[in-house]
């Protein structure tokens, strides 16, 4: 796929795509956290079913917020419910409960029976006209969670328990309804647990959790593995009570700074301690934001958004239906997003090493002035998917074209080229490199100090290969020699570490310690 800026746009463009921007000020704040930590590709608020096969203009909302990426679903239902403070709280807890709480259960079991038994019949407006643009994965291997946002409580939480946090306790022996049982022995209003027992764990928070979660956990990868570590915690018996969401977010950020990166609610065990219920205390979130590791972490993390830019520069064009055609082939939602899923699936710690090299790649192609230079990124640990590799390609403008063609078959003939340049880059890394199957590959401009023009553009292309043949073999080996990549003799491989959490003051690159996350870089300077 392609995407460009200042260039006269080409033939065989795509429908754009509708997308909600909630029709609350809750779900307006769900859509602008959602597309803010999952990117807008993958997020897509109010959606619709179509009650009826063919029945236009029949829809009927079907969640306040989906969330698909790879085999990931997430089903938010958003719930504003004005808490009735002038009621006894025995009457007011209950009704607030059943319907912010209850209400939004139904509505995400609802929606779950539904993308499971008509998948087709799911779209992005009420009127039914545009179907869902991604592909929900197979029910088979598809890892599906449940969200509710419950507001409206906040301040009577806030007064009821004398906390400034205002967000729902939890206490996960409270098993459905026994949250509103006000005749249990030591019962405490506010406190939520297990809203659906017997199915699919469904998470709750408020409006001050759900930020905060989204905040710190901001790509699909590290909130997912947070929700599948919750419901796993909470359902394991060993925690007893926790006072708010924030302080169970701490916690589990806190045992990421002391172990380097293993993320879990609590440090593993001391024997004979196996079974007894963690009472989670007042102020950790407050000792976590405060805190060295969080303050360094947070420095470190800033250069991983221009990997989140770069995916948003694709997605965005995508959405709007001004991508161009890139080796005689349009590109739409579903083709496209295969490629870009891999980028999306990357965590923030990963980011953070993707965008040094893409930031890395961009400053020394300017530095050296050169017409074309690439770097290559290997997986590691740290990464989504150990198989699949990333190639940064930076080519310059040759302006001469413009003289021969004017200024849009110019650069037409220059963005074809590039194109075949990233497909033998693919090809090449591929072959070489036989323990992967897939190469994303991004083609850029060089800067216009260098080209002396304005504008730009990028593209991408996506290849796999799980089986080679000898034509395969043979496409690899004359594509490396017509573009003349990836020679020996100018490889220049390098190795290199990150701490998550870097100590403040240390320069940021260091020695591969053992046992650390790290990254590999993998670079070619022509």
């Amino acid at each position: 796929m392609a995407r460009t800026d200042d260039i006269p746009p080409a033939e065989g463009t795509v429908q754009a795509i509708h997308r909600s921007r909630g029709s609350t000020a809750s779900e307006r704040l769900l859509a602008d956290l959602g597309e803010h930590a999952f990117l807008d590709l993958w997020s897509y608020p109010n959606l619709f079913y179509e009650k009826k096969q063919g029945g236009v203009g029949d829809g009927k909302e079907l969640c306040d917020m989906l969330v698909v990426c790879g085999d990931d679903v997430i089903i938010f239902s958003d719930k504003h419910i004005k808490y009735q403070d002038d009621k006894p709280i025995q009457v007011a807890w209950p009704r607030f409960y059943r319907k912010a709480i209850e209400g939004a259960v139904k509505q995400i079991n609802g929606a779950n029976n539904w993308i499971t038994r008509f998948p087709e019949r799911i779209f992005t407006d009420s009127a039914c006209t545009q179907k869902l643009p991604i592909d929900l994965p197979p029910v088979e291997t598809r890892r599906t969670h449940g969200v509710v946002v419950a507001t409206g409580a906040h301040r009577a939480i806030q007064d009821a328990l004398n906390d400034d946090s205002g967000s729902f306790m939890i206490m996960p022996s409270l098993k459905g309804q026994e949250a509103i049982d006000f005749s249990q022995p030591g019962y405490m209003p506010f406190c939520v647990g297990d809203v659906n027992p017997g199915g699919m764990f469904i998470h709750v928070f408020d409006n001050v959790g759900i930020k905060r979660v989204l905040e710190h956990l901001n790509t699909i990868t590290d909130f997912t593995r947070y929700l599948n570590k919750r419901a796993e915690y909470i359902r394991s018996g060993k925690l007893f009570m926790c006072h708010g969401e924030e302080e169970l977010l701490a916690n589990y950020l806190n045992v990421g700074i002391r172990t380097g990166g293993e993320y879990d609610f609590e440090l593993p065990r001391k024997k004979g301690n196996e079974d007894a219920g963690m009472v989670t205390l007042q102020g950790e979130w407050s000792r976590y934001v405060l805190s060295e590791g969080y303050f360094a972490k947070t420095l470190a993390d800033d250069i991983s958004y221009t990997w989140d830019r770069l995916i948003t520069v694709f997605t965005e064009n995508l959405l709007a239906g001004t991508t161009e055609t890139i080796l005689g082939e349009t590109a739409t939602i579903a083709t496209a997003e295969r490629g870009l899923r891999f980028m999306a699936a990357e965590g923030r710690f990963a980011r953070r090493m993707l965008g040094e090299a893409v930031d890395g790649a961009l400053r020394k192609a300017m530095e050296f002035k050169q017409d074309r230079y690439a770097r290559v990124m290997f997986p590691s640990q740290i990464n989504a998917d150990d198989k699949v590799a990333y190639v940064i390609v930076v080519v310059a403008y040759p302006v001469e074209l413009e003289a021969r063609g004017g200024l849009k078959r110019g650069y037409v003939q220059y963005r074809e080229t590039r194109a075949k340049i990233l497909e033998a880059y693919c090809l090449g890394v591929l072959h070489d490199n036989r323990n992967l199957n897939t190469v994303v590959a991004i083609g850029m401009d060089a800067h216009s100090s260098q080209t002396g023009r304005k504008g730009g553009s990028e593209d991408m292309l996506a290849m796999r290969i799980d089986e080679w043949t000898d034509s395969l073999i043979e496409s690899a080996l004359k594509a490396k020699e017509h573009y003349d990549v990836l020679r020996e003799n100018r490889i220049i491989k390098q190795k290199f570490s990150r701490d998550e959490y870097p100590a403040l003051g240390e320069p940021t690159e260091r020695r591969w310690p053992k046992n650390r996350p790290s990254s590999k870089r993998f670079k070619k300077r022509k």
